[in-house]
């Protein structure tokens, strides 16, 4: 840390007296850095505030389970935080001996190591529950009874594209954002992983399209004219930044911890 530097100015006689300065020291910039990526994970988690849709709209039940997510997630930086001031106040604590010191030190931040290790782990529980629940709650539903001639549909449509990836895909895409059978087929993640298996898609790709394809799903249920459809498409696009928050959690945390 950067000591004060005081400075004088005159000559110190009665006509020209001095006049003292304090000059505070520059902020750490790696200390600034830290602080900037916390401030960042605040923003991130009161931005999943401001877009979810928290309200009775919503079941309990989910609003439980995403609230717990980013309580989980933001809870990590008082937690490092506090680690770190008590480990710092022990080291500079002269009336105990230097190795008690390190010895105390060592002992809090490998407590506040292992609390937000289980603080994050909850939050990645809690935030694929909230995933697969609000999206199931988002997605359009099929009767037993349009089924078989959805699918019937969805084959013609795709018979189309041949061979092409890319238009095959930009089909599937266009009737996620449709409400009707055809487009609540499309929307059911197990069909479509069946049908694109059987289309000889490779794993990996298939699970590009998976995402992107349900990433229309919500875009569109989030402007349902469904006030429950539309709760769980809008907190599962707010899910979004959650993510973001505990990356930079993340990141926070394991500096502030290691400084």
């Amino acid at each position: 840390m950067t000591e004060n530097h005081t400075e004088f100015t005159g000559a110190g006689s009665e006509t020209d007296p001095l006049t003292f300065t304090v000059r505070l020291p520059a902020p750490d910039a790696v200390d600034v850095a830290i602080g900037g990526l916390a401030k960042t994970a605040k923003d991130y988690a009161a931005a999943f505030s401001r877009n979810a849709d928290l309200s009775s709209n919503l079941p309990a039940d989910v609003r439980q389970i995403v609230s717990g997510a980013s309580d989980a997630i933001t809870s990590t930086l008082q937690t490092a935080y506090s680690a770190r001031v008590k480990a710092d106040n022990f080291r500079n604590d002269l009336s105990l001996y230097p190795q008690g010191r390190e010895m105390l030190a060592n002992e809090a931040t490998k407590t506040a190591v292992d609390a937000v290790a289980e603080s994050f782990a909850k939050a990645d529980d809690q935030l694929q529950v909230a995933s697969a629940v609000t999206y199931e709650a988002a997605r359009p539903r099929i009767s037993p009874n349009e089924a078989m001639p959805a699918r019937a549909d969805l084959a013609m449509i795709t018979k189309r594209h041949g061979n092409s990836l890319g238009t095959l895909v930009d089909a599937l895409r266009g009737l996620a954002q449709r409400s009707d059978a055809v487009g609540a087929l499309v929307a059911d993640q197990g069909y479509l992983g069946d049908f694109l298996t059987a289309q000889g898609i490779d794993p990996d790709m298939r699970e590009a399209i998976l995402t992107a394809v349900s990433h229309e799903v919500v875009k569109a249920a989030s402007l349902s004219g469904d006030p429950a459809r539309a709760a769980a498409a809008r907190t599962n696009l707010a899910l979004t930044e959650l993510r973001k928050a505990r990356v930079a959690a993340n990141s926070f945390t394991r500096l502030i911890l290691q400084r």
